[in-house]
């Protein structure tokens, strides 16, 4: 129905034998079809053999099409008039066509369709009027037309449907009046066509239909409204479908559905909902009468909570989640634990050893300790979305709603970002301790450990209001800031620009990008000063001098592989570009806790007094 060759695609393959006598020279003749188009004709050439059964005329500059431009073709059955300048159809145009099967008149400027134009096609099964311009049917103007199966009137200016229009076409299986533009469709509309099957309204500007405009359609089996205006679902609106297979919805921004308005739909066996604007959570009832209803199709997988009992709900997941697991994939849930025990192990680890091993630096010691504090808060909240989502394995999007709107998924939101951007802070500031120590030792006062208390006073309060804001009740971040995903990062890259997005920018793009372009500069440039100061030792210092290049590289490579895929990533989403759903899971599992798994070595563990 949807995808079918132009009538005149294969023209050029009929070579056969003329069977037709004195064809005008004009055109070529194979079999009894002759293929006038493009031949910068501006008239039908005449006369045309009585016995032509195929007649192509496209391509050509005819105005004007009256009574006498076909006449004497009583066994035409097919004829094939694409952009050929009509303009006027005169009446009784078609009228010596008797045996006419097929009309297909498409890309012409004719804007209305008057009565007795049809005259003499009671044969004909298939009327194609598309990219006409026609923005006015004449009551009755089908009236002849009692064997019509298929009626294109895609493509032009309809502004308003009346069932006077259709009159006529009892008979009438297939109507696509698709990219036009109605903007309401009144009761009643389509009584004249009681028999319809198929039905495509796409691609219009419909806001509102009235409840029984499809009343009389007993027969339809499927009915698209793609890609429309239709905010508000009411009830009513599909009454009489009794029959009807397949709804399509798609692309219209739905917003509401009243309850019962599907209630009636109950061969409906599947729907298309995508592009639709519908808040998922305990709506069941609004599908629940849908009983024989076996694929439907979101956007969003947490939409597939409105119809539990659908067998098919598409799509399966969102790269992270899955209707049946929080963690989809298998590799993620068993690395969410791997990662959690690395972070949770490494930095109490760090933590008790700090504690245990008295060291002579105890600014330097305070600073790690906090680091590793950070880092540790890290693993906890691995360790919270690796347990949720053994509780919910199996049967995740029974709790998917629940779960996102939770204190524990917030939570798990203030955890990720408190320890993700306390690291950063600590990260920065023992950077700039080491900076201003080897570059610029002269300059620095005495460091004590109250200094480096009320620092790092002020690092976790900055850090514990950026994480705090958005569960803090301000309109600004909305009521689930968090729970964008499964596991309540706060990252938005499949959305980049959902509510309180300028945050999530902030965070993950400013305060990262500049914390990262500092440490980069200041070991940088710490490891030409030290090289610098050892330029007149002997050389035996320079295997010192590489070991500790290697370690300052490393330091700078972990922050590298940790921050700037997820900076880039973040940059591509705001300019537009659509990120792979399942990278979002890698980014929250692999990438950002790469730091709270590795600090503990880089900066502790792997330093000789350890």
């Amino acid at each position: 129905m949807l995808f079918r060759k132009r009538p005149d695609e294969d023209s050029e393959k009929r070579r056969g034998r003329c069977e037709l006598e004195d064809p005008p020279r004009e055109c070529r003749c194979a079999d009894l079809s002759l293929f006038c188009e493009s031949r910068r004709l501006q008239a039908v050439p005449s006369p045309l053999p009585s016995t032509a059964r195929y007649l192509d005329i496209s391509g050509n500059t005819i105005t004007t099409l009256t009574s006498s431009t076909f006449s004497r073709l009583p066994h035409l059955r097919v004829l094939v008039v694409i952009r050929a300048g009509v303009r006027e159809l005169r009446r009784g145009v078609f009228s010596s066509m008797a045996q006419i099967d097929e009309i297909h008149l498409t890309g012409h400027d004719i804007h209305t369709l008057e009565n007795g134009t049809m005259e003499g096609t009671g044969s004909l099964t298939h009327l194609q009027l598309s990219s006409n311009n026609i923005s006015d049917v004449s009551d009755g103007f089908f009236v002849h037309n009692i064997n019509l199966k298929r009626l294109e009137l895609n493509d032009n200016q309809l502004s308003r449907l009346r069932p006077s229009m259709f009159r006529g076409l009892a008979s009438l299986r297939n109507l696509y009046i698709e990219r036009n533009r109605m903007r309401h469709l009144a009761a009643h509309v389509f009584d004249e066509v009681p028999n319809l099957q198929f039905l495509y309204l796409g691609s219009n500007q419909l806001r509102t239909i009235d409840p029984g405009t499809f009343g009389c359609l007993s027969h339809l089996h499927l009915l698209s409204l793609e890609r429309n205006l239709l905010a508000t679902l009411t009830n009513g609106t599909f009454h009489g479908l009794a029959r009807l297979k397949t709804l399509i919805l798609q692309d219209n921004g739905v917003k509401e559905v009243e309850q019962g308005t599907f209630s009636e739909l109950l061969s409906v066996e599947s729907m298309n909902l995508q592009g639709s604007h519908l808040q998922d959570g305990p709506q069941t009832a609004v599908f629940g009468n849908m009983t024989s209803l076996e694929y439907i199709y979101f956007d969003e997988f947490r939409l597939c909570s409105l119809a539990l009992h659908v067998r098919v709900c598409e799509p399966k997941g969102d790269g992270i989640s899955s209707v049946e697991h929080l963690l989809d994939s298998l590799v993620l849930r068993i690395s969410v634990w791997v990662m959690g025990i690395l972070a949770c192990v490494g930095n109490l680890v760090v933590l008790i050893g700090r504690f245990v091993v008295k060291e002579p630096n105890q600014v330097h010691s305070f600073y790690i300790k906090n680091l590793s504090l950070s880092d540790f808060l890290m693993g906890i909240y691995l360790f919270v979305i690796a347990s949720y989502d053994a509780s919910f394995r199996g049967a995740y999007i029974r709790h998917e709603y629940t779960w996102r709107r939770s204190w524990q998924c917030s939570l798990c939101g203030f955890l990720s970002t408190l320890s993700s951007e306390a690291s950063v802070f600590t990260l920065t500031t023992i950077t700039l301790d080491r900076y201003f120590s080897i570059v610029h030792p002269l300059t620095l006062k005495e460091r004590t450990l109250r200094a480096a208390v009320v620092v790092m006073g002020c690092i976790w309060m900055l850090a514990v209001v950026l994480a705090l804001l958005p569960v803090s009740g301000l309109n600004y971040y909305g009521d689930n800031f968090y729970g964008s995903n499964g596991m309540c990062l706060p990252l938005h890259i499949h959305d980049p620009y959902a509510k309180a997005w300028e945050h999530s920018a902030i965070i993950f793009i400013g305060l990262n990008l500049v914390a990262f372009m500092f440490i980069a500069y200041a070991y940088g440039r710490m490891i030409l000063s030290i090289r610098e100061s050892q330029s007149s030792l002997r050389s035996t210092q320079e295997k010192q001098d590489r070991v500790l290049v290697k370690r300052f590289a490393f330091i700078v490579g972990t922050d590298f592989l940790c921050w700037m895929p997820v900076i880039i990533i973040k940059f591509i989403a705001l300019g537009g570009v659509v990120i792979d759903k399942t990278l979002y899971a890698w980014l929250a599992v692999f990438v950002l806790p790469v730091n709270s798994a590795l600090n503990p070595i880089l900066y502790t563990l792997a330093t000789k007094i350890f």
